[in-house]
This record gives C-alpha cells, sequence and structure tokens, in this order.
C-alpha cells in the first residue's frame, strides 16, 4: 500500500471519526454495476498459532477503503471479488496478506516486535497493550551499549520523558542524581522525588554499583497506580532494572565487549592575564581609597602593576622550562616588608592533561539446557584524572551471576548473587575537602607562584597533590537472592525470595606533611615550614556499614473465562530490616610519613564524629494484592492496594493502608474503529488515581531528644558536659500521601511504525511534614511538626517514536520527548509570605530579584555626585565606601516609588522584586536519529533544556565575589566599565567579597545565568561484519563502533561553564556554593570497541 495512501488515511483519523463504519463502505469512488455484481460475500475465520480464535482482527481489501472485524469467535465477512489481496493486522501479531476467497483460514503469528511487547512492572510482567498505568520501556540497546558512560542513569538522561538526570560536576566515578516527574515532591523528602531503583526486584543504593552491560530490561513506572505496588519507598516512581538471564536450550555463548575512550573538558575558565587581574584590582583599590594592599602572601600597588606589566612583556613569551627557578628580581621582590610577585602561571596548562583515559572490559557467559539458565559476567571499569602527576583514579570490578534451576516441571530454585567493589584513590586533601584542587587552581591571580626558589616550593594546591599521600574510599556491596517459583496448579505460580545485602564504605586518609614557602603567611620566603602543623600528620579510618535483610513472597493466579474475560490475581507481601553502622578513627603523629598507618602514630587520638560516628536501625513491612481484568482485550481494570508500615513513626501510626486503580480502552480493536485501519494500528486512552506512603522523612522525629553542648563552665578543673532543650514532638505524627491523577493517550500507526503516547498528570503531596503555629521565642523550643500542608505537583509528558525498514535494506528511526512540570506549595501555615521562605501559593525553585534598567552612566549625575531629578535612589544598598556611581547597575523602580527598595520583602509587598527566573529545569526534551544499512549503523542523540535559570554566586560569577577582590580575576570579567568601555557587560569593578546579593550584584535579569541548552549527548558510528564472514573466525557476531558523549552543545551562557553545572556538593555533609564554576569540569569523551560474540 502506497504511503500517501496511509498518510490520508491516518488524517481521517483526526478529521473524520464519527463518519460510521457503514457510510464509508459505500462512499468514495464511484462503483459500476459490473465490479458490484463481481464482489461476493467471502467468509473466514482467524486464529492464532494454538488455534484459538482472535477477536477484533482487522480485515481490508488493499487499495479499498474497506474493512471489517473479526467476531468473538474469530469469523468475519467481507465484500470481495475473489482472488482480491486481503490485508489482516492485529495489534501484537505480524500482518498477514492473502488473497480472498472462500471460507478462508487465516493463522496469525505473534510479532514480539510489536505490542505484544512484554513489560516488566511490579512483582511480574504484563504485555504493553495491557497496561493501564503510565510505564515506560527503554530500549536498552541504544540507550547503553555504546555508549562510553560509567554509570547507568548517565544514559537514562532525556531517554524517557518525566526522567530527570543531573551530575553536579565532573570527575572520576561520579554519581549522578535521578529525579522522577519534578525535583522536590516534599518540603520534608530528603532525596526529593529521587524513584526507588530496583535490580532484579531487590534496591540498590546507587547506579554506580551496576554494571551497564549486565542490563536486560529497564522500566520506569511513573504513576502511583503502576508504582504503589512498591510500597513505602515508590512514593516517587520505581526504576525496575533486570539483568540478563541465559534461555532454556540455548548453546553456550561467550560474549566480550570493550570500550576505550579520552575524555577532554567541555568548557573551563580562564584566569585573566596578570596584568589584566591587577589593573582589574587596582580600579577597586582606588574606589576603596586604598593605594596597598596585601593578600596572603602578595602585594599590589601601582609599582606592582606596572612591574607586572613590565614582567609579561619581557618574559611573557618565554615557557616556565625555560625560565626555570623563581629569580629575585625578576619574578618577585621584598621591598619594606613587602613582598611583591611579578611572575606569571597558568597551572591549568602546566599541571593539568588535556585528555585523560578511561577503558571498559565486559565478559559474560550465557546459556542454558532442559532444566537450567545461567548467566555469569565479570567486568572491569577504570578512569584517570586530569593531573599530570599524583592523579585521583577510580576503579570498578563487579561480578554477577544469575542461575535458575528446574528441579521439577512445578517447581524452580533461582540464585542472583551481584558484587560490586569500588575504589576512588585521590590525592590526600590538606584543606577542609569542602573545595577539591580545582578551586584553588583558579583561586588565585597568575602570578601566585608555582615554581620553586631554592629548590623549596610554595604553598600551592599543586604543592599539595605533588607531596602528598592518598586518600581513598572503596566500597564494597554484595547482595546474595535465593529464592523459589513453586506451580502447584495450573495457572498458579508462587513464588519466595530471601535476599542479604552487604554495603561498606572503606575511607582511609592518610596524611602528613607538607614543606614550603607559606604563601599564607606576611612575608613567605621567611616562614618556609610545615605548612599544616599536626593537623594533618595523621591517619583516618571511617567505615560505614549497612545491612539488609528483604522477605517476599507472592503469589499468582491467571484465569481465563470464555476466551472473553481475562482475570490475574496478585498478592503477596515483603518486609525488611536495615542496620547502619558509622565509625571514626583517627590518630595524630605519623612515625613516618611513608607508613601510613593507624599503628604507626603516635600522637592524639579521636573515636568520634559528628557525621561518621552512628548506629541506625529501620525496619518496614507490607502486604499488597493486585487484581487485573480485561474484557475482549478491549476493556482494561487494574486495582492495586497496599497496607504498609514502617518504623520511622510511632506506635499507632506506623501502618497505613494505600489503594490506586488504573483503567484503560483500546478504542482501535473497536468495531466502528474498522474504518481507521490499517493506518491506525493502535490507540488507547488509560487513567488512573492511586495513593502511596512518603516516608522520606527525618527520622523518629516523633521522638523528643536531647543534644549535649558545651557548657563553658569548668568544676574540678574539668569543663561540665551541658544540655540543650529537648526538642517538642508530636506524638500524631505519621505518613505524608503522595496522591497521583494520570490520563494518558497511546496511539499507533501505520502497523505500529509511528507511534505516539501523551500524559498528562497531578502529583499532590498532603499532611507533609511541617512546622505548627508559629510559638513565641519565650517557649524555648521549635513548634513540633504535624501533618500539614500540601505541594502540588501539575506536568505533561509527550514522546513519539517513528521506525520504517525499506525495501532495499534500509532503515531509520526517529524518536523525541517532551516534558514539562511545575511544583506548587498549595496549602502551608505560615503566618508572613516572606519571599525567601515558603508560602501558599509558591511556585518552587522561583528566584525573587531585580529588573535590571542598565548601567549608569556619566550623565545620570549632577556635577556634585548626585542623581539628577526623575532618577529613583538606591542609596539603601550603599554601604562604607561603596556609593552608586557612574558604570554600576541601576535597576528599575517598578512600584515608581522613586527608590529602589526591597519592601516588606513579603509577596505582598517586595518592593522592587519580582520574579525573574526559576532553577528548578522547565521543559525538558530529547530527540534521536538513528538509520541501519548494510551492518551499518549510526545514531544522534540530542538533549536539552528548555528553560533553567540560575543565580551564581562566587569569583566566576560575580567579580570579586570570592573571599576577597585579591584572589583571581577571570577573562570574561574582563569586559567591565571603564569611562572608554561604556557599553560593557559588566559594571564598574567594586568590592564585592563575601556578597552575592548586594551593590552592583543584587539578583537581577542582566546577570542571571540562562542555563537552557541542547546537547548532542551522544553520537555513535558502528558496523557489524556479515554472518558469512563472522562464521569463519568462529564467531557468531562482531561488532566495531565509534561512540562520543557531550560532542557539542548550543548555550547562551555569559559564563565559562557548562550549561549542566549545578551548585557543587563535595562530600556527604557541605554545601560549597561559593566554588561554582570551580570544580571539577565536564568532559567530552570520544571511545572505540568492539563487540564480540563466540
Amino acid at each position: 500500500m502506497k504511503k500517501s495512501y496511509c498518510f490520508y488515511t491516518m488524517l481521517a483519523v483526526w478529521v473524520g471519526a464519527s463518519a460510521p463504519l457503514s457510510t464509508m463502505a459505500v462512499t468514495g469512488t464511484a462503483r459500476n454495476v459490473a465490479e458490484q455484481q463481481d464482489q461476493q460475500k467471502l467468509s473466514g475465520v482467524i486464529t492464532d498459532r494454538q488455534g484459538d480464535p482472535i477477536t477484533g482482527a482487522t480485515i481490508t481489501i488493499a487499495g479499498k477503503n474497506i474493512g471489517v472485524v473479526s467476531d468473538l469467535n474469530g469469523h468475519f465477512s467481507i465484500a470481495a471479488k475473489p482472488g482480491e489481496r486481503l490485508s489482516i493486522s492485529y495489534v501484537g501479531y505480524k500482518t498477514v496478506k492473502v488473497a480472498a476467497a472462500h471460507s478462508m483460514k487465516i493463522t496469525l503469528e505473534e510479532d514480539a516486535g510489536q505490542i505484544n511487547e512484554v513489560v516488566v512492572v511490579g512483582y511480574g510482567t504484563q504485555k504493553k497493550v495491557n497496561l493501564t498505568g503510565a510505564v515506560a520501556n527503554v530500549n536498552v540497546e541504544e540507550a547503553i551499549a555504546s555508549r562510553p558512560i560509567t554509570d547507568v542513569a548517565k544514559a537514562l538522561q532525556g531517554i524517557t520523558p518525566g526522567l530527570t538526570i543531573t551530575n553536579r560536576i565532573g570527575g572520576v566515578g561520579t554519581e549522578s542524581s535521578v529525579k522522577l516527574r519534578g525535583s522536590v515532591g516534599s518540603l520534608s523528602a530528603e532525596g526529593g522525588t529521587a524513584p526507588l531503583i530496583l535490580v532484579d526486584n531487590v534496591e540498590v543504593p546507587s547506579l554506580n554499583l551496576v554494571n551497564p552491560d549486565d542490563i536486560e530490561t529497564i522500566s520506569v513506572l511513573k504513576d502511583a497506580a503502576s508504582a504503589s505496588i512498591y510500597g513505602t519507598r515508590a512514593a516517587w516512581g520505581v526504576i525496575l532494572i533486570t539483568t540478563k538471564q541465559g534461555a532454556k536450550n540455548d548453546k553456550v555463548r561467550v560474549s566480550y565487549s570493550n570500550n576505550f575512550a579520552w575524555n577532554t573538558p567541555t568548557k573551563l575558565p580562564k584566569v585573566a592575564s596578570a596584568s589584566a587581574n591587577a589593573d582589574f584590582i587596582w580600579q577597586i583599590m582606588q574606589r576603596e581609597g586604598v593605594s596597598q594592599k596585601s593578600n596572603i602572601g602578595y602585594t599590589i600597588d601601582a609599582d606592582a602593576v606596572a612591574n607586572i606589566k613590565k614582567w609579561e612583556e619581557k618574559y611573557g613569551g618565554m615557557s616556565q622550562s625555560e625560565l626555570g627557578e623563581m629569580q629575585q628580581g625578576r619574578d618577585f621582590e621584598l621591598k619594606n616588608g613587602k613582598t611583591y610577585f611579578y611572575r606569571s602561571f597558568d597551572p591549568i596548562k602546566e599541571f593539568t592533561r588535556k585528555w585523560t583515559p578511561q577503558q571498559n572490559h565486559n565478559l559474560s557467559v550465557t546459556g542454558g539446557n532442559k532444566r537450567t539458565t545461567y548467566n555469569i559476567s565479570l567486568s572491569y571499569l577504570t578512569q584517570s584524572g586530569v593531573m599530570k602527576f599524583n592523579t585521583d583514579q577510580y576503579d570498578r570490578y563487579t561480578l554477577h551471576s544469575n542461575i535458575t534451576t528446574a528441579i521439577t516441571d512445578w517447581w524452580k530454585v533461582r540464585t542472583n548473587v551481584l558484587l560490586t567493589r569500588t575504589n576512588h584513590d585521590e590525592p590526600y586533601r590538606f584543606t577542609s575537602g569542602q573545595y577539591d584542587a580545582w578551586f584553588y587552581l583558579l583561586r588565585w591571580p597568575r602570578w601566585y607562584p608555582y615554581a620553586d626558589y631554592q629548590g623549596k616550593p610554595f604553598r600551592s594546591a599543586v604543592t599539595d597533590i605533588k607531596n602528598g599521600n592518598r586518600e581513598s574510599l572503596a566500597t564494597t556491596y554484595v547482595r546474595a537472592n535465593v529464592g523459589t517459583e513453586i506451580t502447584p496448579l495450573k495457572n498458579l505460580t508462587v513464588n519466595f525470595d530471601y535476599t542479604f545485602s552487604y554495603s561498606n564504605d572503606a575511607k582511609k586518609r592518610n596524611g602528613g606533611t607538607v614543606m614550603a614557602y607559606n604563601m599564607f603567611a606576611t612575608a613567605p620566603f621567611s616562614s618556609y615550614q610545615s605548612i599544616y602543623g599536626t593537623t594533618h600528620d595523621r591517619v583516618v579510618q571511617i567505615s560505614r556499614y549497612t545491612l539488609q535483610n528483604i522477605f517476599k513472597g507472592y503469589a499468582t493466579y491467571n484465569m481465563n473465562i470464555n476466551k472473553d474475560h481475562a482475570l490475574k490475581l496478585m498478592a503477596g507481601f515483603d518486609a525488611e530490616t536495615r542496620e547502619g553502622l558509622g565509625h571514626y578513627s583517627e590518630r595524630r603523629g605519623l612515625f613516618n610519613t611513608s607508613l601510613t598507618e593507624i599503628a604507626m602514630t603516635g600522637g592524639d587520638q579521636y573515636a568520634f564524629d559528628s557525621d561518621d560516628s552512628f548506629h541506625k536501625d529501620f525496619a518496614a513491612a507490607g502486604f499488597f494484592g493486585r487484581v487485573n481484568y480485561d474484557f475482549l482485550q478491549r476493556y482494561l481494570f487494574e486495582f492495586n492496594a497496599r497496607y504498609d508500615g514502617s518504623s520511622n513513626f510511632p506506635t499507632g501510626k506506623k501502618f497505613a493502608f494505600f489503594p490506586s486503580f488504573s483503567a484503560g480502552w483500546r478504542a482501535s480493536e473497536e468495531k466502528f474503529f474498522a474504518w481507521a485501519k490499517p493506518a491506525l494500528s493502535n490507540l488507547k486512552l488509560r487513567g488512573s488515581w492511586g495513593t502511596i506512603g512518603n516516608q522520606d522523612v527525618e527520622a523518629y522525629s516523633y521522638l523528643s531528644t536531647i543534644t549535649s553542648t558545651a557548657s563553658d563552665w569548668v568544676v574540678g578543673g574539668k569543663e561540665v558536659l551541658g544540655l540543650k532543650s529537648p526538642t517538642i514532638h508530636s506524638g500524631s505524627l505519621t505518613w505524608e500521601r503522595v496522591s497521583t491523577i494520570d490520563l494518558g493517550l497511546e496511539a499507533g500507526f501505520f502497523n505500529n511504525e509511528l507511534n505516539f503516547t501523551f500524559d498528562w498528570y497531578r502529583r499532590v503531596t498532603s499532611d507533609m511534614h511541617t512546622n505548627g503555629e508559629t510559638l513565641p521565642s519565650t517557649f524555648g523550643a521549635k513548634a513540633p511538626k504535624i501533618n500539614f500542608g500540601e505541594l502540588t505537583g501539575t506536568g505533561l509528558e509527550l514522546g513519539i517514536t517513528y521506525q520504517h525498514q525499506f525495501n532495499n535494506g534500509l532503515g531509520v528511526s526517529l524518536a523525541a520527548s517532551f516534558s514539562h512540570v511545575t511544583e506548587k506549595i498549595t496549602k502551608f501555615n505560615s503566618q508572613s509570605r516572606d519571599i525567601d521562605g515558603n508560602y501558599k501559593g509558591k511556585r518552587l525553585g522561583e528566584i525573587w530579584g531585580y529588573e535590571t534598567d542598565r548601567l549608569f552612566q556619566a550623565d545620570d549625575f549632577k556635577p556634585d555626585g548626585t542623581l539628577k531629578d526623575g532618577i529613583p535612589s538606591q542609596a539603601l544598598y550603599e554601604s562604607g565606601a561603596f556609593k552608586f556611581g557612574p558604570g554600576d547597575v541601576k535597576y528599575k523602580d517598578l512600584d515608581g516609588n522613586g527608590k529602589i527598595t526591597y519592601g516588606k520583602n513579603t509577596v505582598e509587598d517586595p518592593g522592587d522584586q519580582k520574579v525573574i527566573g526559576n532553577y528548578l529545569p522547565n521543559y525538558e526534551y530529547s530527540f534521536t536519529l538513528g538509520a541501519t544499512y548494510k551492518g551499518f549503523d549510526f545514531s544522534a542523540f540530542f538533549q536539552g533544556v528548555g528553560k533553567r535559570d540560575f543565580w551564581a554566586v562566587g569569583s566566576l560569577a560575580i567579580p570579586s565575589g570570592g573571599s576577597g577582590y585579591m584572589d583571581a580575576a577571570f577573562e570574561h570579567q574582563m569586559d567591565y566599565w571603564t569611562p572608554t568601555n561604556t557599553g560593557a557587560f559588566y559594571p564598574r569593578p567594586a568590592n564585592m567579597a563575601w556578597n552575592s546579593n548586594a551593590k552592583n550584584f543584587l539578583r537581577q535579569t542582566r546577570y542571571l545565568a540562562n542555563m537552557a541548552y541542547l546537547r548532542c549527548k551522544n553520537l555513535t558510528l558502528g558496523y557489524t561484519l556479515p554472518n558469512d564472514i563472522v562464521k569463519k573466525i568462529c564467531l557468531q557476531s562482531f561488532r566495531i563502533y565509534f561512540s562520543a558523549e557531550n560532542l557539542f552543545e548550543f548555550d547562551s551562557l555569559n559564563l565559562p561553564i557548562d550549561p549542566e553545572t549545578t551548585t557543587y556538593r563535595s562530600d556527604f555533609k557541605k554545601e560549597a556554593s561559593w566554588s561554582f564554576g570551580r570544580s571539577y569540569p565536564f568532559s567530552r569523551t570520544l571511545s572505540f570497541g568492539v563487540q564480540a560474540v563466540f
């Protein structure tokens, strides 16, 4: 059938759906009498390979807009001429074309590639056509197989609408943040909308522990109806991952694949040249009324600025190796007790590598016989960091075994073992660990000395790395599962599983001593010393253990009645115990810095740390059930129920009941839609409602606790321990409820070559844990939390896919996705609606600020320096030496009162502030282009964010906005206002130290970062050898490929940062937003690899 005909028929689905089938069969082109006399009433029956009748199959005459549908017994009759070509199609079966005849018997074969596709859902599988919930099935082969990724989450970015993947920074062994349908979910949810991640039906603590090559299927359960079966931690959805298994009577297959990759930074900020940086600082000094300023070990004055410029002119073209060691008189001077440095360095260029290596190897053995199936795999991943010396290293080893044996025809046993060992090894961090080496390499101006003087180094991040020992974080994860499946009756299966998992994060920090000229001293050359003293002359060992026991049992019964009714019943229980322990040990005074063991120290010792010394217990249990019913494979119903309990709540409030319901209608199988065949292959409407309990809240918040503190009272020579006031709690505190309504549509055209999915949803988190009534300060404690408050997330998701195989062997595929979500507080107990706090009606992520007018110019001021009449005053934001003048930022007077103010800083009276942006991702989208031809395959995957704003802090975003204006300025900031550069982007330099919302950089529209982007996430080109060649070299298949990750991007940023950058969190607890843009960079990756099956 010609494509043009199919196209117009598809249009008819949308514009002529009201036309009855009988009308469509007799209208159109005129038929002559002879043609009508040739037509006969021909009949037949349609069955599957087992002989069961197929109800609702579509029979059409090729080239004519005439069609009928088979009845409950598979019978049909159609007016056609004998010998005419008939097309018989049914969703989930291969389309058959036959010649029309009397008493036809037609058998349809299942097509696994169509809607008969089985999707993994909670505690089982379902045919995709029968799904009534919002479930997305990920094409693992396309998303993961050839990509140089280190964790599964990175591969899921942009793959399915509604799933948001972010990576805070680049670096080795980094872990992605996964959110589903929003970002926050609940104001008390520590993990935000992070979905429950299950591998073979058991939760894993991190996707970094899973080898991507082991994955067989990935399903994303988005709505409450599909996720509720998992209860307690599935409030924000579920990502279901199943691993590869062997097949019965399958010969042994050995598979090997590898990937060799090289990473390079996507974007890097550049520190301004020494002369430009010196001019910038001098401008601020003049504004501050200062003629000389020292910062750590260097001094700037007018002579220093001139000498830095002279040094650049004379020696700027020489390499560091040519310049050699620091020379007094050339590179620095000592005058009047001050130290002046002139020599220029580029530490990023000198001490980091442009490209860093990465490689991955996977080996698996799979197969099976009549009774047993197995899959055993090994993998190894290694990454190296960017430093040219003593660099960081990440290694991951995995062993996975999946074995199932049928003891009898009715009894199976299975074992599933996963062992993962990761080790992140890096130079010892002598600083607090809040910032990484990149922060310090980009912190200081170019005259900061990195060369030795008289064979001795200066204090710097480079010196720390060169002379430091190592610290490592080794994670060991072991998970062992034993399960059985019993089939006591036909259509009844009973499953029991026990899983034990053990996770240990073992951190070892081997300190030491760094001898250097102390650049943080006033006179560095007189301060060659041990930089960190005894504080870091130590060994620290930290261990975090998690022991988990999980029991699951469930039974499933399938029942068919007269081929028209299908009923599936499932009921079960699960129970979990989890124990967490943390241990901290530290001892100082190393006997020898090369023998870094606690036993080889002799100084002070410590055995407590507030974050690493703990003992926690958690338990949960639940009973669940599900009923699936479909009538004629058209009308689909599902009911789920959970009765969940959690130890996070008080006695009497631990258990709660959570139901969900969903329904679907396969409209395309109705007789009155037969006119739309074969253009319309599938049309399904579905809807769901469900509620799930959220227990991702502060543990034991229903208990009154007392914490200790220093009393500052000394009795008997010892300080007496002090106790704070006890916290006040609510004994009735219980579950938060997350309720979701989801309405969806699925449509397939042209034998399901073209498919659409659409979902609209509303998720309401009610009974949130929020503070109760505001109490007076004389009460002596914070108000207890109660179940009050509501957060509503509303969103939509759209997915489109197209696949077609041409007769010449060319295959093409296209896919696109789009998602949008907003989260608003719809109920909140707050007496004041402060714009910086939470309040009813607030859209989460909103950024309040000022609308920028322009930069002040000289003609805005009177001769005495005051503003001309009619120009709003900004005096409220003047302080110290800072007074608004030419070159400073002029804000708009939105309330028209003649002055720029923040009013009462409330929603009702924000002064001249307004909502200027939102830092949460909005309008996320992606599209994929693919093609195959004669063994070649090509794919290009693009992903982007249509809108995301960010008010960045720190010296990269705000000139001189770090710890002091004597720190480094950056190349992009050199376009600042001067009397000869009045059209500059940045304002006249001013002291913005430790300020992110003041003076020229009040939160405003002009310097709000636009983080929207479109990025080529992956481009892959591969070639698979023909079978005849492969067999000659004793292989079953062989493919070679080239792949590039984060190849290029389009954005509108005025900052030299990657558009996916977020605020940087370096460890378990510390937020270091001041290092924004000065942390480990994101990477582009080029790779190649092979995939071979023996």
